[in-house]
């Protein structure tokens, strides 16, 4: 008696888990892997929207006119104390012709000169350095507006 109840228990619990909880389960999964895939699109559209909506895209093409902009007005001021390096020289003439006074004075004069465009030189250095490294970027590279990046090195003897 007991165990045709359980027999008959046991057939329902089989039909149940084979008819319910198994699909149940397997469309429980289906729909998490589709959501997981869904996502990762959604994602993906989200990151392309930020990198390339036209004002994404503006800003960018912006900032790499502005800073090219900035190394060419770093590079005319280099040619500017570059100048004055030179008239300094020629201001004071020959060192050996100098007295203990003028000669300091001279010394403190091309030390300002030197350091003036040493300082302008490395300013220009380091915006040449953020601009090839942004145009390097895979996500800024199609807003650099100059084929030829500029160049790094700038030093105080070499233009």
């Amino acid at each position: 008696m007991y165990q045709d109840d359980f027999n008959s228990a046991e057939k329902d619990i089989r039909w149940t888990f084979k008819k319910i909880f198994w699909p149940l389960i397997g469309l429980m999964v289906i729909l998490g892997i589709t959501g997981l895939i869904l996502g990762w699109f959604g994602n993906a559209a989200d990151v392309a929207k930020k990198e390339y909506y036209p004002d994404a895209m503006l800003k960018k093409y912006s900032w790499f006119i502005d800073q090219s902009n900035a190394i060419k007005k770093m590079d005319q001021d280099i040619t500017i104390y570059r100048t004055r390096v030179s008239t300094v020289d020629s201001t004071y003439g020959p060192t050996s012709k100098m007295d203990a006074v003028t000669r300091a004075m001279y010394a403190k004069d091309k030390q300002n000169a030197v350091s003036d465009l040493a300082a302008v030189i490395s300013q220009r250095n380091n915006l040449v350095k953020e601009y090839n490294s942004q145009s390097e970027k895979f996500t800024w590279e199609p807003f650099n507006t100059k084929p030829d990046k500029p160049v790094y090195k700038f030093d105080l003897v070499n233009p």
